[in-house]
């Protein structure tokens, strides 16, 4: 018999098939994943890697050229443990290629037998029992078979009855996967793609009007949220699940992974063609950053929160998601308590990029802003993260209510409220609040809000409450310098100059819209604590506080010193301290202490 072949065509319409195949099957994969955490992303991750692979490839007859594309492509879209180990592997096979047209059977077969090694080599740990077994079983039989079969379908077949065996085993190799009675997530994915391929036989090419809609984004249906579920609890010991992209790198690949394997555990380094793609699990992700950062040039990052994903899978405190932004500043122990979910803004500066409070710390900003001449700036988040976002939050929750920083001060609400249009065609599902807050005092709405979702109210009941109690919180901001507010131009070189003179200590506060306001002034650090505490006592007997709260940047002992002035004044305790997030930070400086007030009446 002749040997049959393929080409990028082939290769093409075969990733094609794969991708709608496991996207058909993403919310079971969430659902059975409990290793390496049972965090219930590894559907949505493996989807994200093929889609960003299937909406970017090109299809030519080169096999060759089309691999490579798909292997560039992987490296871009990677996404979790199972996401890493295919992109490594699609990379080993395009760097195993010659520069042929045509793959023969026995040669594909050498090939990806080969290829076996890139996706082991990656991990500092690799662990049978996985989506790294069954690419192994895959690849050994296509490659054994290849020998007499010269049939690519045939070939095919052989090959995706080795992974389905080598699944079905999975529970005997991790003991996890056995107490839980499920498969391994990952591995179901890969076959999950496997079985795409497969009906290319029966069913040809992926239709034209099908590849259309691939860059359209499905939306999520309702789902049974109180269905029973099957994971069990397992510590997490490294929070982040943090990802980095890395290009023009300047060390060898192994310096980065004798570099990073101290600091959490999960650790992939994939290497492409042109790029490095870095995946581990670390309570740090600010260290990971700061030392890949000279290692070369870091193009994207992420740090998922794998504590708040394994909270939403496993034991939802409500059926309303609570959704907010990083610039409302609220302590990590109180996010936890009432699993608010948080979407770290972006914070750029001169080359670098950061995650506010993710992979810059307010710490290391404020060290940072004493030192650097430039000013940093800040970014509305990317629709497809949003969108990302959104979709795992349905997934498990049967609604969301956005609290966004205030509409007049970001475009964050705007890209909210546009993302959430798209679920809301069919159903409303999604809130979106004008807090027409910042800093502490959008804190303080959020956990109101949280606490009182957590007592069962729904979204329709929690937007009311919002609108009501939006109007009863009130923020004081002092700040110790106008320089950084006279660089990012909200305030003129020549008002900060004549501030400077007078040596003035301004309070500003925010309007009913959440617009800046200069609301007074003193000169002296004594006059400006007497205007405190008399604020304080006029909104008290005018209005009643019922909490408050206090954030600072970098001046702690000023922050401690303000709560000394409102708890006697009250002789009440404030809600928390906390820090100044980044973002916020950018305007305000070093030094400026925020308090947050909820009034009994408006």
């Amino acid at each position: 018999m002749e040997e049959t072949s393929i080409t990028g065509y082939e290769i093409y319409h075969g990733f094609l098939s794969g991708y709608l195949n496991i996207s058909q099957n993403r919310e079971y994969l969430n659902q059975i994943n409990v290793f390496p955490v049972p965090d219930g992303d590894t559907g949505n991750n493996m989807v994200k890697t093929l889609k960003t692979i299937v909406t970017g490839m090109r299809s030519t007859k080169s096999a060759t050229s089309v691999m490579n594309g798909i292997a560039d492509l992987s490296i871009v879209g990677a996404r979790g443990n199972s996401g890493m180990i295919l992109s490594q592997f699609i990379n080993g096979i395009a760097i195993n290629m010659d520069e042929s047209d045509e793959l023969s059977c026995s040669r594909f077969g050498i090939i990806v037998n080969e290829s076996v090694a890139f996706a082991y080599e990656a991990m500092e740990n690799p662990q049978e029992g996985t989506i790294l077994s069954v690419i192994k079983k895959w690849s050994e039989a296509i490659f054994t078979e290849s020998t007499r079969v010269k049939n690519f379908p045939q070939l095919l077949t052989l090959g995706f009855a080795a992974a389905k065996k080598a699944l079905n085993k999975t529970p005997e190799q991790l003991k996890v996967l056995e107490e839980n009675n499920v498969l391994d997530a990952g591995a179901w994915g890969f076959v999950s793609f496997l079985e795409g391929i497969e009906t290319i036989s029966e069913n040809g090419f992926t239709p034209f009007h099908i590849r259309k809609k691939l860059n359209s984004y499905e939306i999520p249906e309702n789902h049974n949220h109180d269905s029973e579920k099957i994971h069990r609890h397992q510590e997490i010991k490294f929070r982040y699940c943090t990802e980095v992209l890395l290009t023009d790198l300047q060390v060898p690949v192994g310096e980065i992974r004798s570099t990073l394997k101290k600091m959490g555990d999960s650790l992939i380094v994939g290497q492409g063609r042109n790029s490095c793609r870095i995946h581990i699990h670390s309570n740090h992700p600010d260290n990971v950053i700061k030392v890949l950062q000279p290692m070369g040039t870091i193009v994207q990052q992420k740090a998922d929160d794998m504590i708040r994903q394994e909270q939403m899978v496993q034991s939802p405190i409500s059926k309303v998601a609570i959704l907010t932004d990083s610039i409302a500043d609220i302590p990590r122990e109180i996010l936890d308590k009432y699993q608010i979910h948080v979407l770290n803004l972006k914070l750029s500066w001169d080359d670098d990029e950061y995650l506010d409070r993710l992979t810059i710390t307010p710490e290391e900003f404020y060290r940072m802003q004493q030192s650097r001449k430039s000013f940093p700036g800040s970014s509305i988040p990317e629709k497809p993260l949003v969108r990302g976002l959104y979709t795992a939050l349905l997934d498990h929750y049967d609604s969301i209510l956005v609290l966004p920083v205030a509409k007049a001060l970001s475009g964050t609400w705007m890209q909210m409220t546009k993302t959430a249009e798209e679920y809301n065609q069919k159903n409303h599902r999604i809130t979106v609040i004008d807090t027409c807050l910042n800093s502490v005092a959008q804190g303080l709405l959020v956990v109101e809000l949280a606490k009182a979702a957590a007592e069962g109210l729904t979204v329709q009941e929690l937007s009311e409450k919002a609108e009501e109690l939006k109007k009863r919180i009130r923020i004081f901001v002092s700040v110790s310098t106008f320089k950084f507010m006279v660089k990012g131009g909200r305030v003129s070189p020549l008002k900060g100059f004549a501030a400077a003179a007078l040596n003035l200590k301004p309070i500003i506060s925010l309007d009913s819209n959440g617009k800046g306001i200069a609301f007074d002034k003193a000169f002296t650090s004594r006059g400006l604590n007497s205007k405190i505490q008399k604020l304080i006592r006029n909104i008290s007997e005018s209005n009643g506080i019922e909490r408050y709260a206090l954030v600072h940047a970098d001046a702690l002992a000023k922050a401690e010193q303000f709560v000394s002035i409102v708890s006697n004044e009250l002789d009440q305790e404030s809600e928390y301290i906390s820090s100044i997030s980044p973002i916020v930070g950018m305007h305000s400086g070093k030094g400026a202490v925020a308090i947050g007030l909820i009034t009994s009446r408006a």
